[in-house]
């Protein structure tokens, strides 16, 4: 690639044209290729639309995304203005990370410098060593520029991806470096950018703006060379998530009371915490490395002093770096290189019959000696509060506890309030229950006369007639053609000829696979799956189901029960390029 880094405004153009026939560039709508159509257009034959470039940023938000974001840009422009962010004279922003001459936000300029200073030490100028190139980087949430100005004039090729576009705070601040780079509007979840093109990938606080971090991480993945890196920097980490929350409400009613406003018009993600982090890494085969910048002595006894005064714990702030899993090796690392997590190994197919033996003989048991007494018989049960009505013949869900489990899992993040859910396999419609507390509309479904009747008795018992609906029939059969933000399915996960009813909802030969077939097609284009495996079933053989037909899988919960190990995975259709 040409590396040819003009200086000053009189270069810009030139500049421009020369990244224009060097990146490869792809509409962010359906992925085929652009056509450059001159300076100052980009044109995608297929969805016979251009993509401007206006006041020289590359504007890659089509119309209907640029409506969803329309509320989240003016109340953070709305914030930031109030908070004074910006300023009139190129010193400032020349000066960033390093000095803040406005005075007004050392502090936080001061935590950037440092994790700046952290990367380029530990992560780029090694990459770039290895390369023995200069790199090409993706600056994600670039805001002003400042990162992508630092890279260029260290000789690296940066392209700053953000949606805000005003000249104070977003990218049409670029005019005021002296360094061109190449300033992007798009999302982060929409790159408009073919396949395997950067070095870096750095989300420069700005990953917990996410509203998807599976789809947002492996996007990012999606435009980095094989061996690129995906670096996640100064977004707040917690080791409780309970202590993310508090924050994030913490944060609303303080925006509430300076404001006016809570700031929540994304929903984003707000935070991570290192479960969460662990489950991205085991959905997009990743392996983290944690560098943890000094920041001083007094920032690094804020934790003890929290624990003294009984206060939530603060958040940390790390320079994350990812890249993909190897053959051999790999897992979650710290900054010293040791191991946290090792891959699973494939058990023999010796093995997989054994414990599959093993948890039939267990789950046989189980039911015999402790829940025979709750099983055809008419019995209400309270399941995570709720009362919820058994009929004879239909699965309880405390015989086992994995219906309690997966309605426990649920919460307005993964049941996105106003969103339209089908729950699976209902029974006896515990999950639709829980899922009408935040769902617009929720339509349950079951193979069983008897459950379908059972799952009607709980919708009326809980006044959620008016937005819970319940169909009998056969997987996806009775809902021809309809699409649903969250599909709920808690499986029969254990390999088998089910014998009576009790066994049809554990035992099956063939749902998972017609379930993994059909999904795609019943979800919205931002929707998921929340489906519930246990260790004793053949989760490695169930997963690779999803995983062949284009689907992401992330555990997003997991207890364990007397050595039996429930997880929730969160399955995640990907987008597939029409290249």
């Amino acid at each position: 690639m040409k590396m040819g880094l003009p200086n000053g405004s009189s270069g810009i153009l030139r500049f421009t044209m020369e990244w224009l026939q060097e990146l490869h560039w792809a509409c962010p709508r359906c992925r085929r290729p652009l056509t450059v159509e001159g300076p100052e257009t980009m044109h995608c034959p297929a969805c016979w639309v251009d993509y401007p470039c206006v006041d020289g940023i590359w504007r890659f938000l089509p119309p209907e995304r640029a409506a969803f974001f329309r509320a989240f840009l003016r109340d953070y422009e709305t914030l930031r203005r109030a908070e004074g962010r910006g300023a009139d004279d190129p010193a400032y922003y020349r000066a960033l990370p390093f000095e803040d001459r406005s005075g007004r936000f050392r502090a936080d300029w001061r935590i950037r410098a440092k994790s700046f200073q952290t990367f380029v030490r530990r992560v780029l100028d090694p990459l770039a060593r290895r390369r023995g190139r200069p790199l090409w980087v993706l600056d994600l949430g670039a805001g002003n520029g400042w990162l992508s100005y630092r890279l260029t004039c260290q000789g690296h090729v940066a392209v700053a991806v953000d949606l805000i576009t005003n000249t104070w705070d977003g990218l049409g601040a670029h005019v005021h470096y002296d360094v061109a780079f190449l300033p992007v509007q798009a999302e982060f979840d929409r790159l408009p950018f073919a396949d395997g093109q950067f070095d870096v990938a750095l989300f420069n606080a700005s990953l917990h703006y996410s509203t998807d971090y599976v789809v947002t991480l492996a996007e990012a993945l999606r435009v980095l060379r094989s061996d690129g890196r995906v670096i996640v920097m100064d977004s707040p980490v917690y080791r409780d998530a309970a202590s993310g929350r508090q924050m994030v409400q913490e944060r609303k009613a303080e925006f509430v009371r300076r404001y006016g406003f809570p700031s929540d018009a994304l929903p984003s993600e707000h935070y991570l915490t290192y479960d969460r982090l662990q489950g991205l890494a085991e959905a997009l085969d990743l392996r983290w490395t944690f560098i943890r910048p000094f920041y001083g002595w007094r920032w690094a006894l804020r934790p003890w002093q929290a624990r003294l005064l009984g206060r939530r714990e603060p958040a940390r702030f790390l320079v994350i770096v990812g890249c993909r899993m190897q053959d051999v090796g790999g897992g979650m690392q710290d900054d010293e290189g040791a191991v946290r997590r090792k891959p699973r190994p494939y058990p023999s197919a010796f093995l997989e019959s054994v414990r599959r033996a093993a948890g039939r003989a267990w789950a046989q048991g189980y039911f015999r000696v402790f829940q025979r007494h709750r099983y055809n018989r008419l019995v209400m049960e309270t399941v995570a509060g709720k009362p919820i009505v058994v009929l004879p013949g239909v699965f309880n869900p405390k015989i086992f506890q994995t219906g309690e489990f997966l309605a426990e899992t649920l919460n307005e993040r993964w049941i996105p309030p106003g969103s339209t859910v089908l729950d699976m396999g209902t029974g006896s419609g515990v999950g639709a229950v829980f899922a009408a507390q935040w769902a617009r509309r929720v339509v349950a479904v079951d193979i069983s006369p008897t459950a379908v009747r059972c799952a009607q008795i709980n919708v009326l018992l809980h006044g959620l007639e008016d937005r819970v609906e319940v169909h009998q029939g056969d997987l996806f059969e009775p809902i021809p053609g309809e699409r649903f933000d969250v599909v709920l399915f808690n499986p029969p996960y254990l390999r088998g000829e089910p014998r009576d009813d009790l066994e049809r909802a554990l035992w099956s030969t063939d749902v998972i696979e017609r379930f993994a077939a059909g999904l795609r097609d019943h979800l919205t284009t931002y929707g998921w799956a929340l489906v519930l495996l246990s260790s004793v079933s053949d989760e490695v053989s169930f997963l690779q189901h999803f995983r062949v037909r284009d689907f992401l899988v992330e555990p997003i919960a997991r207890r364990r029960r007397f050595g039996e190990i429930w997880t929730v995975y969160r399955i995640v259709p990907i987008i597939i390029s029409n290249t």
